[in-house]
Parts: C-alpha cells; structure tokens; sequence
C-alpha cells in the first residue's frame, strides 16, 4: 500500500513540475512574448505589421479603383450589387 502511495504521489509530483515547465516555455513561445524579445521594444514589431497592412489595403483599394474606371464601372453599383 505504502508503495502504491509513493508512486502515486511522484507520479502527481512529477505531473505538476511538468506541467508548469510547458506552461512557462508555451509562454515564452508566445508570439507576443516572441515580438518583444524580437525587437527589444515592446510592440515596434506589431505597430509596423499594422503599418505594412495598413499600406496593403490602401493600395488595393487605390488598384481596385482603376480597375473599376478603366472597366467603366461606377464603384458605387458594385457596392449596392446593382448594375
């Protein structure tokens, strides 16, 4: 019985020291944590990925603009699904 019990209470011991190592390396693997540490100011990295998809949106829009005037469509139909 005592066996038993000491193998049930290392294999709960053991369960919770793994347990917490995963905890702190899915944190550290965390692609928050990862932008971070990347730039060594927190944030640089997400503010300039929000500027590059700010830049990309804009210029499809601008793209999808001249691609509505050279096909002679009005953009406002295309919005309303009326033609």
């Amino acid at each position: 019985m005592v066996k038993r019990l000491f193998w049930a209470a290392l294999g709960a011991g053991t369960g919770v020291v793994v347990a917490a190592k995963v905890t702190k390396a899915a944190r550290k693997l965390a692609p928050s944590t990862l932008a971070e540490s990347a730039t060594g100011v927190p944030g640089r990295l997400t503010s300039a990925w929000q500027d590059f998809t700010e830049d990309v949106r804009s210029a499809a829009a601008e793209r999808e603009f001249e691609l509505y005037h050279a096909l002679g469509v009005d953009a406002k139909d295309q919005e309303t699904g009326r033609r």
